[in-house]
């Protein structure tokens, strides 16, 4: 795999603590733009190998299961409850909402070209788009750690947070 930053993401995190859940899912993001923003430098100077392989194709896994289960914890699950308990948040979740929408977008034209590169295609990989796609990543996981998790923390009481829990898990064992 190719040298990555340093994961952040406390061991030991579950389900049964929702919001810290998520935060943990950020930190492994944030891992995966930092392979991202070394690829096309790693792939001019060692060409396609079996570390380019592997790195693409850890990156395709995540933000095909992982970043999908991620979104649907926050609008299926948090957002709701948030909407509920603090009305006044509606236009932020709308807003988190349509980050989600436009990354999702971003990701499938960049999945397509990180296959490619997997396959061999050298060239496959577009820089600006890559580029594009971690920093509008990191700038969406800065506005939900600093707006959505702490209205989580304050609104959200223990048994909210353990329905959201729950929720998170039974979606990825169902």
């Amino acid at each position: 795999m190719l040298p990555s930053e340093p994961s952040t993401s406390a061991a030991g995190i579950g389900f049964d603590e929702p919001l810290d859940m998520l935060l943990s899912c950020h930190q492994k993001v944030l891992r995966f733009c930092g392979q991202l923003d070394k690829l096309p430098h790693y792939v001019a100077e060692h060409g396609v190998n079996p570390a380019v392989v592997n790195t693409c194709q850890g990156i395709l896994r995540y933000f095909d299961v992982a970043g999908p289960l991620h979104h649907a914890d926050e609008e299926r699950d948090l957002f709701p409850v948030l909407a509920e308990r603090a009305p006044d948040c509606k236009p932020l979740l709308t807003e988190i909402s349509i980050e989600h929408i436009t990354l999702e977008g971003m990701w499938h034209r960049l999945r397509e070209q990180l296959q490619a590169l997997a396959d061999g295609n050298v060239a496959a990989l577009d820089t600006l788009l890559s580029e594009a796609f971690t920093a509008r990543y990191r700038d969406h996981i800065y506005h939900e750690e600093t707006t959505l998790i702490p209205l989580g923390r304050l609104h959200l009481t223990a048994a909210e947070l353990a329905a959201l829990g729950e929720s998170m898990t039974t979606r990825r064992t169902d």
